[in-house]
């Protein structure tokens, strides 16, 4: 199925003392920013202001899970296919059901 999301895969930048960590896409545009400016109204301190990034709690371990969207998804998506053709399970069928509700909410269908 093709998405409208933007194609991985998706890369993560590390914080530092100019900016906290954020992910890109393979063609560097920012796709998710993980930190506040301590003074949003003040230019950062790399362009000359007062303003230093101050990264939310896990912020690292938030970025690396948002880059592995891509992959993610197309795993789930492969399992759920897979899956339509083994039979019913009950706990095997309830995962799917919680894999296509990740599926669905990833699409925006929710």
């Amino acid at each position: 199925m093709k998405t409208a999301f933007t194609p991985g895969p998706w890369e993560v930048i590390a914080a530092c003392e100019h900016h906290g960590a954020y992910v890109t896409s393979p063609w560097g545009t920012t796709l998710a920013d993980l930190y506040n400016m301590s003074n949003p109204s003040d230019l950062s301190v790399r362009n000359g202001g007062s303003s230093k990034p101050i990264p939310f709690v896990d912020s690292e371990a938030n970025a690396h899970l948002i880059a592995a969207a891509p992959e993610l998804y197309q795993a789930l998506e492969a399992l759920c296919e897979l899956a339509d053709g083994l039979g019913e399970h009950l706990e095997f069928d309830a995962a799917c059901e919680n894999a296509r509700a990740a599926l669905a909410k990833a699409r925006g269908e929710q």
